[in-house]
């Protein structure tokens, strides 16, 4: 359903938090319902027959079908009495035929935007029509107006029946309040004053009226208050009124001379164009594929909850998703499915998320969530829901015949328990989506602060050095760099040249046009300039060089106040300030710094046309305005002088920028000098104050002015120099952290080797206490980690695969050897005591620690596809991936291996046994997987069960 004139509840997860609970459910309008914020049309849904683009199969709303004809009988009862005084001679047809063609045309010429919104400028020319027409053609404009959009859109009859009702009324109700201000003459007796208030009130009551008609329609459609619609909000009103006073120009210049209308038109170009910014703005943050918030949204979004939620004490989680094996969905079905299976997974985000939660996608396959208000339990909770959802969707891809399932490992992060800032809580989020995806994938952790199982020796690092071993040594200290003498930062106060770069034949040519000519422009200011005023003079200058003397350097740039005097002096003093002002910056900036001829040269020009610049924009001071008007005058010259000297001085920096480093000027200018505008705005407001100062207090303005400014660099100063110890005493403690982390780890690894051999010896013993088993971990293991190879397993996965496989079987030391060798059948008693192997052996391994990861694969390895497995019946992708390898990995083992009770079987009648039970007893990729690499491995497979009956 499309509603024009108003703005429905935004899906924006800020507009509307305050007032809901945690447990609130998000609007969402219907499919296809658009809505403007402009005065226009509504689209309902048809009544009966298939879905439609714009509906349901069902009927609208009692209340909304009894509105709709009070409507159509209020708009017949105010412009039937009016249609029938139509005559062939009734005046104005040629406007009626020329602003009716106009508006319709605009009524076509819509801009939608992702939010539900539609924009029109169609009252425009609507405005026009209540001012110029008589009222039996106003009557008909609501009809001329639709005509064209209708045969465009064929939408039902009573959406467009509503649309023309409506506007017939709005339209009459602004002829009435127009008229009647227009004829007020006894009210106010000014005639230009009575036609500006008449526009006035047309355009308010036409704006008011429609919204005000269409109001309850929504509401009676959508069940949501006025307030939830947002129909009245300042959006909606302000842009009506705003096009609806532009048509009031309009009006008035084709009375008075319609040769100018093309000029009043001109505007809404511009206009049109304007309105298509929040759809931009949409589109600058969300990503276009998934329809979920992007990266760069969602970063702005987590720093201003995390500011709010540590003001307030408010809890806030983060949650992190990421896409199970989307390469194998990409390999398999191609990356047309991947995508499918990316918005599949968005849009159930969307279902079970609340409507002020945060969901965006982070990169990839991953996804973030920023939940507002949400302690980690809730959290939690709402993250088990998500996966739940995903697990059980089925989504359909045209290049598979079979519907596609996935998963997603979840981490969840809380603040302020595992974080207290940005990076730190994605950070934790991250780390407990890997050790989900160690222990099987498709589940939700918590942030923890177990370590993660990672192997010993990295193929690709994550530092930014060789990793060579172990340390034995501490890591040495950040080094502290001193930048040399060149800058790579614009400074917020004038920018002299460019001062990190090699001479080259085009900067040469540059630099020597840009010294040449503001120095000949400099002594041409000097010669010509008409300010004789010495001492001031002299005064402007010892304050430019004391301010850029003083400068406070930093690692980025500096601070100096220099620019203020500079734009100040020229503004007092003309074109004879500009060549010694831009001399004094030079000097002292080469005194500090030892700079080249070519860095004085082009210094020198610059300033001097910068200087120029400001007195060329500071002659709007001289305009004959006296009194206060003229003082404010005086200080939007001055605003425009700094706004000029910031232009000609970082334009021509930025022009020696681009020409050396073979870029674009704009780019150059946009991304080092354009953050400085406000600056400037602020150093021109300060030196119109101080001109003015200066015309009362003549030197002493100076003084008055000059304390503050570098009482203020003191402080900035005294600032500074905390810092710096501040952050001189927090490098020091982050070397003993490091130092001692160092160490720590050290321990931890041999910790871990240790603990690690000790429990090979364990899972040695289990498969000593049988020689028909002898070697049976060992080789389980190999085969685990080829299965896990051939499935694309990251390193960090195969390792912990690896620890898995080794210790499934560790469980058995608690089983009896009248059990574990009896050569018999078992009892169903010993058959209970059997099973509760695998999770005596994920107790024993949880106890290390350091292999919690790889306890969920050790106890679920005897878990059956189809959930008929043990200890948890669990079934399909519920059981961890590790698990399944292991499963498969011992089974077939098992079965090449001689037992007490059978003897060994060959490959091949063993691969069909896997092959038969795929997708009842066995995963079905890890047995395919298997037989892809099984002619790899058949022949040291074949030569294992004389290997076991030798021994």
């Amino acid at each position: 359903m499309r509603f024009a004139g108003a703005a429905v509840p935004a899906d924006d997860p800020h507009s509307r938090r305050a007032g809901h609970s945690a447990g609130d459910a998000a609007y969402r309008a219907p499919k296809g319902c658009v809505v403007s914020v402009v005065p226009g049309s509504v689209v309902l849904p048809e009544v009966s027959g298939p879905i439609r683009e714009h509906g349901a199969e069902t009927k609208p709303p009692i209340r909304a079908t009894i509105y709709f004809f009070i409507i159509g009988a209020a708009a017949a009862a105010a412009s039937v009495p009016l249609l029938t005084h139509l005559r062939a001679g009734t005046h104005n047809w040629a406007t009626f035929v020329v602003l009716g063609s106009a508006a319709a045309i605009a009524q076509l010429f819509v801009v939608r935007t992702p939010r539900n919104q539609a924009y029109h400028t169609t009252v425009v020319f609507l405005i026009p029509a209540v001012m110029l027409l008589p009222p039996e053609l106003v009557a008909l404009f609501g009809v001329i107006q639709h005509v064209p959009e209708w045969l465009k859109n064929r939408n039902a009859w009573y959406s467009q029946t509503f649309n023309i009702c409506n506007w017939t009324i709005s339209l009459l109700a602004a002829w009435a309040a127009f008229h009647a201000t227009l004829g007020a003459h006894n009210l106010i007796a000014n005639e230009n004053l009575r036609l500006a208030l008449a526009g006035m009130a047309a355009a308010a009551v036409c704006v008011s009226v429609n919204h005000i008609l269409l109001a309850p329609m929504l509401h009676f459609f959508y069940s949501h208050s006025i307030r939830e619609l947002g129909i009245f909000s300042f959006e909606s009103l302000s842009t009506d009124l705003v096009l609806a006073a532009l048509g009031v120009g309009i009006g008035t210049f084709w009375d008075l001379n319609p040769w100018l209308l093309p000029f009043a038109v001109a505007p809404l170009l511009l206009i049109h164009r304007s309105l298509s910014v929040p759809q931009l703005q949409e589109e600058a943050r969300v990503d276009p594929k998934t329809g979920l918030f992007n990266a760069r949204y969602f970063a702005a979004t987590l720093a201003e909850e995390l500011a709010r939620s540590q003001r307030f004490e408010r809890p806030m989680t983060l949650i992190m998703a990421d896409l199970d094996l989307l390469r194998d969905i990409n390999n398999t079905y191609g990356h047309l499915a991947g995508d499918a299976v990316l918005k599949a997974i968005a849009e159930t985000f969307r279902t079970q998320l609340r409507h002020y939660d945060v969901p965006a996608r982070f990169g990839g396959e991953e996804f973030a969530i920023l939940l507002p208000e949400t302690p980690p339990e809730q959290a939690f909770e709402i993250a088990e829901r998500i996966r739940r959802a995903v697990a059980a969707s089925s989504i359909d891809v045209e290049t598979s015949s079979e519907p596609i399932s996935a998963t997603v490992s979840i981490g969840v992060a809380a603040f302020p328990r595992d974080g207290a800032d940005a990076n730190e809580l994605i950070h934790q989020a991250d780390l407990a989506v890997y050790r989900a995806k160690l222990q099987g994938r498709n589940r939700v952790l918590d942030a923890s602060s177990e370590p993660l199982v990672v192997p010993e020796t990295r193929t690709t690092p994550l530092v930014a050095v060789p990793d060579d071993g172990e340390h034995h040594m501490p890591l040495p200290g950040a080094i502290e760099a001193h930048p040399a003498q060149e800058r790579r930062h614009a400074r917020p106060h004038a920018v002299h040249g460019p001062t990190f770069f090699s001479l080259s034949k085009r900067l040469a040519a540059v630099v020597g046009l840009v010294g040449l000519v503001g120095s000949a422009a400099g002594v041409a200011g000097l010669v010509f300039g008409a300010s004789h005023d010495v001492s001031g003079l002299v005064a402007i200058i010892a304050l430019v060089g004391a301010g850029q003397a003083l400068a406070l350097e930093l690692d980025l740039g500096s601070i100096s106040v220099s620019a203020v005097g500079a734009i100040a002096g020229a503004a007092l003093f003309g074109p004879r300030a500009a060549l010694a002002l831009a001399l004094t910056t030079a000097a002292v900036e080469w005194s500090a710094r030892r700079q080249s001829l070519h860095h004085v040269l082009f210094n020198i020009g610059a300033l001097s046309l910068a200087s120029l610049a400001a007195v060329g924009a500071f002659s709007l001071h001289f305009l004959d305005v006296q009194g206060d008007p003229g003082r404010m005058l005086t200080i939007v010259a001055g605003i425009a002088a700094g706004l000029a000297y910031f232009a000609v001085n970082m334009g021509l920096v930025s022009l020696a920028t681009a020409v050396e480093g073979h870029e674009r000027w704009r780019g150059a200018f946009q991304e080092r000098f354009a953050w400085l505008v406000p600056h400037y705005l602020v150093y021109g407001f300060i030196a119109g104050v101080i001109f003015l100062g200066y015309e009362s207090a003549h030197l002493w303005a100076f003084a008055v002015f000059a304390v503050p400014l570098f009482l203020m660099r003191k402080t900035q100063e005294a600032y500074l120099r905390h810092t710096q110890k501040s952050a001189q005493k927090l490098r020091e403690a982050a070397e003993t952290i490091q130092t001692q982390n160092v160490s720590l780890e050290q321990a931890n690894r041999l910790l871990k080797e240790r603990s690690t051999a000790a429990m090979e010896s364990l899972s040695a013993t289990v498969d000593a206490r049988d020689a028909y088993t002898a070697g049976h971990s060992r080789r389980v293991q190999q085969l685990a980690l080829a299965i896990g190879r051939e499935l694309g397993l990251s390193q960090a996965e195969l390792d912990l695969l690896g620890h898995a496989a080794l210790f499934h079987d560790i469980g058995k030391l608690a089983i009896p050897d009248a059990i574990l060798l009896k050569p018999a059948g078992l009892t169903d008693t010993e058959w209970d005591l059997m099973q509760k192997h695998a999770d005596e052996g994920a107790r024993i391994i949880d106890r290390l620690g350091f292999l919690n990861d790889a306890v969920p694969a050790i106890r679920h390895h005897h878990e059956r596809f189809d959930g008929a497995g043990y200890p948890d019946r669990l079934k399909g992708d519920e059981i961890p991936l590790g698990a399944r390898i292991i499963h498969v990995a011992d089974a077939l083992d098992s079965m090449l291996t001689t037992r007490n009770y059978r003897a060994a079987r060959p490959a091949r009648e063993a691969l069909e046994e896997l092959r038969e039970a795929a997708g009842s007893q066995f995963c079905p990729r890890c047995v395919a997987a298997l037989e892809r690499i099984l002619p790899v491995e058949e022949s040291a497979l074949v030569a294992r069960p004389q290997e076991a009956i030798a021994l």
